[in-house]
C-alpha cells in the first residue's frame, strides 16, 4: 500500500493518503477531488538495513523524559 503525496487545487491543501485498492482520492479538508500528486522522496534508511534512531534512551539526555522520573 503505497503512501503519495498530493496538492488539492481547490483549497491548496498539501497532503498523504494512504492508497488501498477502495481508496477514494478526495482532499481531506475540502472534499475536492481536484488533485495533483506531487513527486514524494523515499525514506532513508540506515547502514544496517534497519530505520534510522533519531535521539532515544540510550543517548545523552537520559532517555524518556530526560532523567525526571528518577528510574535511571
Amino acid at each position: 500500500m503505497p503512501l503519495y503525496d498530493y496538492h488539492c487545487t481547490g483549497c491548496e491543501a498539501d497532503f498523504e493518503l494512504l492508497i488501498r485498492s477502495d481508496t477514494v482520492l478526495e482532499c481531506p479538508h475540502c472534499h475536492g477531488a481536484r488533485l495533483e500528486r506531487k513527486l514524494s522522496l523515499p525514506a532513508r534508511v540506515a547502514a544496517g538495513g534497519g530505520p534510522r534512531e533519531t535521539g532515544g534512551a540510550g543517548e545523552t539526555g537520559g532517555g524518556c523524559c530526560g532523567g525526571a522520573c528518577h528510574n535511571h
